[in-house]
C-alpha cells in the first residue's frame, strides 16, 4: 500500500508539474480561445489569442492522429483563413516546432467571421479540416467572453495534448451494437464418459514380460494388443479355477431351470403349493446372478487367449493416460492394469451456483477461454444438465461437448465458461475500461474539446464481452475517453488548484 500511494503521489506530482509549467516564458495573453474538430484520420486542436483586425495573433495548432493517437511529427501545415468577403489569407508552416505542436503568427487585416481551413500534407497523412467561427475585431470592439473563464470551467478537467500523448489514451464514440450479459463459472476439461475405459484383468496371474505395457500418452488402435497375462504359478484364481467355476455355474442353472419348470407345472395343475413356484424362481435367478458373468468372462478369454495366457486389446481407439500396472508383477483378479480414453471429443463441465442456474433460459449458448489457448472456443452441443445440487459446493453441473479434433485439449484443463443471460440489440455501449466506479455509481469521462473533459455519470445496463449497455448520460456524437481514463482521474485531482488562462496546451 506504501509503494502504491508513492506511485500515487509521483504520478500527481507529473501532472501538477505539467500544469504549472505551462505558460512559462510563452508571453500569453490573458485570454485564450480553443476550439476543437475531428475528422476521419486526425484531431485538429486549435488555440489562437483573441484577434484583432491588423493585429498579429498566435495561433497553436495541436494535430494528433486518430489511428495510434499519437501526434504529427512530420508534414507541412497550411492554414487558410476565409472571410466572408474578402481575400483569404494563406499562412504556411513547413513542419511542427515539436511533434504535434504547430505555431503560426496570423494577420488579418478586416474584421468579421472567418472559417479556417487547415491542410495536412505530407508524413503518410493527407487531411483537410474546416473550422468555422473564427471572429476577428475591429478597434473599439469589445473583447473578452470568448475564452474559458473560471466560472464557465466548473467541474472540467484539464489534460493536455503532451499529457495524452505520453500514454496510452484514446477517445471515441459510444458504439451501437448487439451486447449479451454473460455468466461467467469454472469449467474443466473432462473425458466423454463412454469414451473412458479402465481395463482390469480378468484373472489371476503375471503381466508378461514378452508384451510390455504401453506407456502413458501412446496412442493405441481398437483391438490392439496392450497387455499379455501369463497363467499364475497356482492354478487359484487362473483360467483353471474360472474354467471349474463355469462349469459348477452352468450345471446349478440347468438344474435351477428344470425345477423352476416341474414346480410351475405342478403349481398350475394344482398339485404343489404358490410358495414351492416361489422358491424355484429365487432359485433361478441366483443360479443366472452367478452364471452370467462367468459366462461374460469366458466369452472374454475365448476371444482374447491364446493358451492358457490371457491378452487384452484395446476397446477403442484412444490414448493411454494411466498404466496401473507393472511388467513381470502379479496381478489379481479385477485388478487395473490401464487406463485409456478417446480424445476426438471431449466434455466441459462446468460448475453454475445453485442461485444463478434456476435463472438461466438459454444454457445452449455457452463459450469457453482457456487459458494458453488463443481466442474463444464454442461448444459443439449441451450434452446434460445435472438436476441435484452438490451439497457441498452448491453447484449444478452442467456439461458441453467439445471437439478436439486439432488435439489442442487436454483432460483436467480448466476453463471460463460464459453462459448467455440476456440479449439487447442495437444498444449504446462504452468498453468495460471507459468507466470507474464510486461509490456503486459509474462514470465515464467526456471529451469536451482536446484537452478539457469532464467526468459524467451513466446509468448501465447488461454487460457482455467487454462491452457494456450505456442506458443514458453520454450521446451518440460524444467522445468517450475509451483508453487512459485512469490518467484523466489523475489530472482531475491534480487539477483542483487553479488552472492558468491558457490551460496549458503548449508548453
Amino acid at each position: 500500500m506504501r509503494y502504491a500511494a508513492m506511485i500515487m503521489a509521483v504520478v500527481m506530482l507529473f501532472f501538477a508539474g505539467c500544469t504549472e509549467k505551462h505558460g512559462e516564458g510563452e508571453g500569453h495573453k490573458e485570454e485564450r480561445i480553443s476550439k476543437t474538430l475531428w475528422t476521419e484520420g486526425m484531431e485538429l486542436f486549435v488555440e489562437y489569442d483573441d484577434p484583432s483586425a491588423g493585429k498579429a495573433a498566435e495561433f497553436i495548432v495541436h494535430l494528433t492522429r486518430l489511428s495510434d493517437f499519437r501526434p504529427v511529427s512530420e508534414g507541412m501545415l497550411t492554414l487558410t483563413f476565409i472571410p466572408e468577403t474578402g481575400e483569404p489569407v494563406v499562412v504556411k508552416t513547413e513542419k511542427p516546432e515539436r511533434p504535434g505542436i504547430f505555431h503560426a503568427e496570423v494577420v488579418l487585416k478586416q474584421k468579421g467571421a472567418y472559417r479556417l481551413k487547415a491542410s495536412l500534407s505530407g508524413a503518410g497523412l493527407t487531411e483537410e479540416a474546416v473550422l468555422p467561427g473564427i471572429e476577428v475585431h475591429g478597434e473599439g470592439d469589445h473583447e473578452g467572453g470568448h475564452g474559458h473563464e473560471e466560472g464557465e470551467r466548473g467541474g472540467d478537467i484539464a489534460f493536455s495534448k503532451e499529457q495524452q500523448w505520453a500514454v496510452e489514451f484514446m477517445t471515441g464514440p459510444p458504439v451501437r451494437q448487439t451486447v449479451s450479459s454473460t455468466l461467467v463459472a469454472p469449467g474443466e476439461i473432462i473425458p466423454v464418459s463412454t469414451a473412458e475405459a479402465v481395463l482390469s484383468a480378468p484373472l489371476a496371474g503375471i503381466i508378461s514380460l514378452s508384451q510390455r505395457l504401453p506407456y502413458a500418452g501412446k496412442r493405441v488402435h481398437k483391438g490392439e494388443v496392450l497387455a499379455v497375462i501369463e497363467p499364475p504359478v497356482s492354478q487359484e484364481g487362473g483360467i483353471g479355477q474360472l474354467s471349474a467355476a463355469y462349469a459348477e455355474a452352468k450345471n446349478r442353472l440347468s438344474l435351477a431351470l428344470k425345477e423352476h419348470e416341474r414346480a410351475k407345472r405342478l403349481y398350475e395343475a394344482k398339485a404343489a403349493p404358490k410358495r414351492r413356484l416361489e422358491e424355484a424362481e429365487l432359485g433361478l435367478e441366483t443360479a443366472k446372478a452367478v452364471f452370467e458373468p462367468l459366462e461374460k468372462a469366458m466369452q472374454q478369454l475365448g476371444k482374447g487367449s491364446a493358451g492358457n495366457r490371457v491378452i487384452i486389446r484395446a476397446p477403442f481407439s484412444g490414448v493411454v493416460v494411466e498404466v496401473l500396472a507393472s511388467n513381470g508383477k502379479g496381478v489379481e483378479p479385477g485388478q487395473a492394469l490401464l487406463r485409456i480414453i478417446d480424445s476426438s471429443t471431449l466434455w466441459l463441465r462446468a460448475n453454475l451456483p445453485a442461485t444463478e442456474i434456476g435463472g438461466l433460459k438459454e444454457l445452449d449458448r455457452a463459450t469457453c477461454a482457456i487459458p494458453g489457448i488463443e481466442g474463444e472456443l464454442l461448444p459443439s452441443r449441451l450434452v446434460t444438465v445435472n438436476e441435484m445440487i452438490d451439497p457441498k459446493t452448491r453447484t449444478a453441473a452442467v456439461i458441453y461437448e467439445l471437439d478436439n479434433s486439432a488435439g489442442r485439449l487436454r483432460v483436467g484443463m480448466f476453463a471460463d465458461v460464459s453462459i448467455a443471460t440476456g440479449r439487447m440489440e442495437n444498444s449504446l455501449t462504452l468498453p468495460e475500461e471507459a468507466l470507474f466506479e464510486d461509490e456503486g455509481r459509474f462514470f465515464a469521462f467526456v471529451q469536451k474539446e482536446g484537452a478539457l473533459f469532464e467526468r459524467r455519470e451513466v446509468k448501465t445496463g447488461i454487460r457482455g464481452r467487454g462491452s457494456v449497455q450505456i442506458l443514458s448520460g453520454v450521446k451518440e456524437d460524444e467522445r468517450i475517453v475509451l483508453k487512459g481514463g485512469y490518467y484523466v482521474k489523475l489530472a482531475a485531482l491534480s487539477s483542483r488548484m487553479p488552472l492558468d488562462d491558457g490551460h496549458g496546451h503548449a508548453h
